[in-house]
């Protein structure tokens, strides 16, 4: 199995677990779950854009950059959408602030449509 492969299936397991955590009743415990979900989904996001660019030979680093590639690839369609995925990515580690929190559960629900694409075109990628 190659690294994107693994990847791959690892981004579709936490792309599975932020769907259900993001199908649970809106407590504070399910929205901090949905946003930790939401955390480790974006990571694997990004690595697997990244490695299909290596693939590809494009040697990039810093999660913007992977980002504008993916779109130039056709990974993704829009790549200021990420950004704003990525900036609330960064904000995760002060949701202990009730409204931020809000923020990022609900762009969190939002990113699932995101993943979902990427999941798709991903596929064609593997091996």
């Amino acid at each position: 199995m190659t690294k994107l492969q693994t990847q791959y299936e690892d981004l579709e397991k936490a792309f599975k677990r932020l769907k259900e955590a993001s199908n649970l009743p809106s407590t504070i415990i399910n929205q901090d779950a949905t946003i930790q979900r939401f955390e480790f989904t974006f990571e694997l996001c990004w690595k697997v854009m990244q490695s299909i660019e290596r693939e590809n030979d494009i040697a990039v680093y810093g999660v913007k950059t992977i980002i504008r590639e993916a779109a130039k690839l056709g990974l993704i369609d829009d790549p200021s959408v990420w950004f704003e995925f990525l900036k609330d990515r960064n904000l995760t580690v002060h949701t202990y602030k009730e409204e931020l929190a809000q923020k990022i559960y609900k762009k969190a629900k939002e990113f699932i449509e995101y993943v979902e694409k990427l999941l798709s075109k991903t596929k064609s990628h593997l091996k």
